[in-house]
């Protein structure tokens, strides 16, 4: 070190590339090429504010079979600026390589523990094709089954953290449905529970089901040994339109519930599954008026840290997109709010999550 350094220097001494007329001759340059970036992403992007303690994510494969490779998009839902941020894409692969699909997301499955989420990738057009895909959270990568299905869609799916297994249920165009259980890595079919006649199950209905990994029970129907293979019909029951289960706490579950030719209105109550009995009048809550209108789409995600649940809906005749957020416990509505399309494109089209 010499010792030269030790005497302090005027700052405009001679310092090559530092201050003075001797210096850098790129800075302004540098900072004139900031300046721009910084312009062209402002005019071309939305900033906003991140409140990710939420956690709500939002999953959805581009409908546009066109495009090759077929991809899908994963992105965090804000509920306080009510737009998505976007953190990733995937791929996929339908073993064919015309635009007749029109791909959609099935029912989400969640693995806590291990940062992974499973999702159907299906069609809505007459010429189908059903496959599996697994998304790890926290690495990235994801991977889907290799067998590859001509028909059907998924009516719930669910992971069990106990015994480790992911298990669904699934219809085909013979109106049989089918309960198999899936390998966690290939996604290939491992076990078939059963297969019945759609007639004998209750719960099919806009994915609305319940399952309770401690108890072993799907839905309203009781134990038994293993997972169950049948389901009865509840009385004066036709559609509902969600449900939402308390694990562990409660063991209630929050149905909505959309009945009558006159008064559609969507109404939401606490249902016991150990015996099924509905609650009286005064027990009830009205979640949205529609104004006699049917609801073309609805989807209920559970949270349990804040212990409330997010509504996402939207009616069939004006096509308006509802947020609602409701206290699981009190059926207090804490939020609603009217979604527009440059918000959340594409509304209906999206799966909703929350991830721990």
């Amino acid at each position: 070190y010499p010792e030269r350094h030790l005497e302090k220097r005027h700052p405009l001494a001679f310092m090559p590339f530092g201050v003075g007329p001797r210096n850098c001759v790129g800075m302004k340059f540098a900072l004139i090429e900031m300046k721009i970036v910084l312009t062209r992403l402002l005019r071309q992007y939305t900033i906003l504010k991140s409140t990710t303690c939420d956690k709500y994510y939002a999953i959805k494969p581009y409908s546009d079979a066109s495009v090759f490779p077929h991809y899908g998009n994963i992105s965090l839902f804000d509920t306080e600026t009510k737009f998505f941020l976007p953190i990733a894409n995937f791929t996929f692969d339908v073993n064919d390589t015309s635009d007749l699909y029109y791909f959609v997301a099935g029912p989400v499955a969640v693995n806590i523990d291990d940062s992974i989420i499973y999702m159907p990738v299906e069609c809505a057009t007459s010429f189908q094709r059903l496959l599996l895909l697994s998304y790890n959270m926290k690495t990235g990568k994801y991977y889907q089954s290799k067998w590859i299905l001509s028909s059907g869609v998924f009516h719930f799916l669910f992971y069990d953290p106990i015994r480790r297994r992911l298990f669904g249920l699934r219809d085909v165009s013979t109106f049989t449905f089918y309960m198999e259980e899936y390998d966690l890595k290939t996604l290939d079919v491992v076990k078939v529970y059963t297969q019945q006649d759609g007639e004998k199950y209750a719960f099919t209905y806009a994915e609305c089901s319940s399952f309770d990994y401690n108890e072993n029970w799907c839905s309203t129907i009781g134990k038994k040994e293993d997972i169950v293979t049948e389901f009865r019909l509840m009385p004066d029951v036709h559609n509902f339109v969600t449900m939402t289960y308390d694990i562990e706490i409660t063991k209630l579950i929050l149905c909505t519930w959309q009945h009558g030719s006159i008064d559609r209105d969507i109404i939401m109550f606490h249902l016991d599954p150990s015996t099924g009995k509905f609650p009286v009048a005064n027990k009830t809550r009205t979640l949205l008026k529609t104004d006699h209108k049917l609801i073309d789409y609805a989807q209920a995600v559970w949270n349990p840290e804040q212990r409330e649940v997010l509504f996402m809906i939207t009616d069939e005749d004006d096509d308006i997109n509802y947020m609602i957020r409701v206290n699981f416990d009190t059926l207090e509505i804490l939020e609603k709010k009217v979604i527009n399309e440059k918000q959340i494109p594409a509304f209906a089209w999206w799966k909703y999550l929350y991830f721990l």
